[in-house]
């Protein structure tokens, strides 16, 4: 996060998660994509992520481990050792092998010993998906209908199922499009299909159901904060399943080295948030973002201010929120970015904040972009 190594954070987590592993036995680990934030991922990253997978196997070896890529995954680099990954009971699915008749389901498909059956899917654009037997229908749609097929037909002592998926869904309406705050693009709830008993899904970092009063369809979020948006409770979920029957949830909270903060809650002039910045203690081990509400901008050493009072304090500063009050402006907007959240950011979201930043009309700019990716994405799969 903002050029700081969190090395000990991530193998704090994995320590609680294999903690909680030893303690729950589960018969089985799901990792609904998003291993790693790179596409290519350092050797150390890689290391880690190697020892972390073979502890959680001491741990439990009974244990079946299902790893699919998220959007952040390079699925080649994820496959490289699958062969060798499955003499300890680690399988992983970087993206849907195919045949002559369209989608390997069977390949997606994995047996936990007697207790259930689990179909993974990885990653996969919408356009991506191998057509299915009708060539005017929808491929997403289609490739999730036939999955569930196959796996009804080879769940022949009827069995429990999960489906792992990653993907943004809704049950709202409104929310079923591209999303042109953050450049998502939201699916109906439907295009999964029936046949699950249970769907650990990812691709959101927030813990959630869909809808909330719904425990059949999940997300177990992230287990760090990766933006400071994601100021929230970390965990992992444990889920029983039974076929025909609502799940059994529980969520286990993660405890966090080094949490988040945007401090304060509402946005000060500079000067006094740098003075709220060193009356923090000096033990809290966040990372901080100042709010920050200028006219005229902050100053050009603003980062090097506040890395000055930080400096013997065990947080991290990393950035500024700032609040530009403008003089014809209906509200507050948020200009300023540091070049690790742009890299985070969609092309969708880059253009909506330059639009708006320049008091532009953004609904039909943002339509004509949202149609050149999707034609840029098409012509890639040719």
């Amino acid at each position: 996060m903002h050029s700081y190594k969190r090395n000990d954070e991530f193998d704090d987590f994995f320590r609680q998660l294999t903690a909680i592993v030893r303690q729950h036995r589960p018969d089985a680990l799901l990792v609904s994509g998003d291993v790693y934030h790179s596409a290519v991922p350092s050797a150390a990253t890689q290391t880690m992520y190697t020892e972390a997978m073979l502890a959680l196997h001491e741990a439990c070896p009974t244990m079946e481990i299902i790893v699919t890529a998220g959007n952040h995954d390079s699925a080649s680099r994820l496959e490289v050792d699958r062969s060798l990954w499955q003499y300890f009971k680690v399988h992983v699915v970087g993206g849907i092998p195919r045949t002559n008749e369209g989608a390997d389901f069977d390949s997606l498909i994995f047996h936990i010993a007697d207790k259930g059956i689990v179909a993974a899917v990885p990653h996969v654009f919408r356009q991506n998906f191998p057509p299915g037997p009708d060539a005017t229908a929808d491929r997403q749609q289609a490739f999730y209908q036939g999955l569930m097929q196959r796996v009804r037909e080879v769940n022949t002592n009827g069995l429990p199922v999960v489906l792992m998926a990653h993907l943004a869904v809704s049950h709202r309406p409104s929310d079923q499009q591209s999303d042109l705050v953050g450049g998502m693009e939201y699916f109906p709830l439907s295009v999964l299909g029936n046949g699950y008993d249970y769907a650990a899904l990812g691709h959101l970092h927030r813990p959630h159901q869909v809808p909330p009063a719904n425990p059949r369809v999940r997300y177990a979020g992230a287990p760090l904060a990766i933006t400071f948006d994601e100021e929230y409770e970390h965990s992992v979920t444990l889920v029983e399943v039974l076929p025909g029957v609502a799940p059994d949830v529980e969520v286990i909270p993660l405890t966090l080295l080094r949490p988040v903060k945007t401090i304060p809650e509402e946005a000060v002039a500079f000067d006094d948030a740098l003075n709220i910045l060193a009356a923090l203690p000096d033990d809290d081990p966040c990372y901080i973002r100042l709010n920050v509400r200028t006219t005229l901008g902050i100053p050009p050493d603003a980062s090097e201010q506040a890395l000055g009072v930080a400096r013997r304090k065990a947080c991290r500063f990393c950035t500024f929120k700032i609040v530009e009050e403008r003089r014809h402006a209906a509200s507050h907007q948020i200009v300023d970015i540091t070049p690790d959240e742009l890299r985070q950011l969609s092309p969708l979201e880059i253009t909506r904040r330059y639009l708006l930043q320049r008091g532009l009309p953004t609904e039909e700019f943002m339509k004509m972009m949202e149609q050149t990716i999707m034609k840029i994405e098409e012509e890639k799969t040719r």
